[in-house]
């Protein structure tokens, strides 16, 4: 049998053979896909993370089978790669081998494989390592995942799962979000996009797919069917998606949006600073805004900043009922973000639909009561 295939090579240098890095990774996925953050990068697909061993500290060999042959179907290095991270799991040869060889023809009759990539763990002692039964079926001496996409259907010899993209856009508004971010984020969790297609929403297409769709507000992107196949992310964002005849579409938008029936560019957030400029080792409160950008995707449009000794600065504090600062405001806009509104709750408080950040101790940094600021 050969050696460790190349996938090994690749996945490493990826950076993808941590357990518990993969964990984490599906965790921020599942967290902010649901949301449409707009800049968090998906590492890996998280396949592995229920694989233990039941009982003891016995290491149990195995042998394992890649079965490939298919260009445009998923990496399954990225899958066997990860076993050799598996405490107790001891790989001990690889195999790589295209579906139409006699070997694999062997396999797939033997386990009764119907599509492929597929991945075979032969071990005389797989009943004695604990796999999550949603990605692993067993039989008396082996363990098969075979839930890969894209993937060939035996029976039909197509490839199924490549996936094609409408965007629909409106060429005018120029404050309005690209959806690239969110196309980088499902390529990187891995879907094989086939076409993306760029539909303006005022040619008679883009008329066309609106009307079907049901569609209010652009940018917005309509996703075939076989969207289901990528299962691990499909679970985790189907309750985001609307499914119409021919395409699923998110409902929550990518800010800022038009709004089609008034015109109205949505999520243009205002974000005020209120410092103390006497307090030069008090937390930079600037560093929330890439927080807030990166990690919820709120669109800042402008920023304001008001000293505390200030007129204005003394007129926000009574008006918000600011007792400490640094702090910031968030204007009306961010109400329109409702799919963050719980989180942002976590560390403030909204009134008037306007968001004052009221939690300083998660900082980590200086603040001073106002008070303090007037002393």
């Amino acid at each position: 049998m050969a050696g460790k295939t190349k996938h090994h090579k690749r996945a490493r240098e990826k950076g993808i053979l941590s357990l518990d890095s993969m964990a984490n990774d599906e965790k921020a996925m599942l967290a902010i896909i649901a949301v449409l953050a707009v800049a968090i990068v998906i590492l890996a697909v998280p396949y592995l993370k229920n694989i233990k061993l039941s009982s003891g500290e016995k290491t149990y060999s195995a042998v394992a089978f890649e079965i490939g042959g298919c260009d445009e179907c998923f990496d399954l290095g990225l899958v066997s790669a990860g076993l050799d991270s598996i405490n107790n799991l001891n790989i001990k040869e690889t195999t790589a081998l295209n579906y139409t060889s006699a070997d694999a023809e062997k396999l797939i009759k033997k386990y009764g494989i119907t599509k492929i990539p597929a991945l075979v763990i032969v071990s005389r002692s797989i009943g004695k390592i604990e796999m999550d039964d949603t990605l692993f079926r067993k039989t008396s001496d082996a363990a098969i995942f075979d839930k890969a996409a894209p993937y060939i259907d035996l029976g039909s010899l197509e490839v199924k799962g490549l996936a094609d993209f409408k965007e629909i856009y409106d060429s005018k508004c120029k404050e309005c979000a690209s959806m690239s971010k969110l196309r980088a984020q499902l390529e990187r969790s891995g879907v094989k996009i086939k076409s993306y297609e760029m539909v303006e929403a005022s040619s008679e297409d883009g008329k066309k797919l609106i009307s079907e769709n049901g569609i209010t507000f652009v940018p917005a992107l309509l996703m075939s069917k076989n969207i289901m196949e990528y299962w691990w992310i499909f679970s985790a964002v189907q309750k985001s998606l609307a499914e119409n005849k021919d395409y699923y579409m998110f409902t929550e938008p990518y800010f800022p949006y038009k709004e089609l029936s008034t015109g109205v560019v949505k999520g243009k957030v205002k974000i005020t600073y209120i410092t103390n400029k006497s307090c030069t080792d008090c937390y930079n409160i600037t560093q929330l805004k890439p927080l807030l950008q990166q990690q919820l995707g709120i669109y800042i449009a402008s920023e304001r900043y008001d000293d505390v000794s200030s007129s204005n600065g003394q007129s926000l504090v009574k008006t918000y009922n600011i007792t400490e600062i640094p702090t910031i405001i968030l204007s009306k806009e961010i109400s329109d973000y409702t799919s963050i509104k719980t989180i942002l709750e976590q560390v403030g408080s909204f009134k008037n639909n306007e968001f004052v950040f009221r939690k300083m101790e998660v900082l980590n940094g200086k603040f001073q009561s106002v008070g303090q600021a007037a002393e």
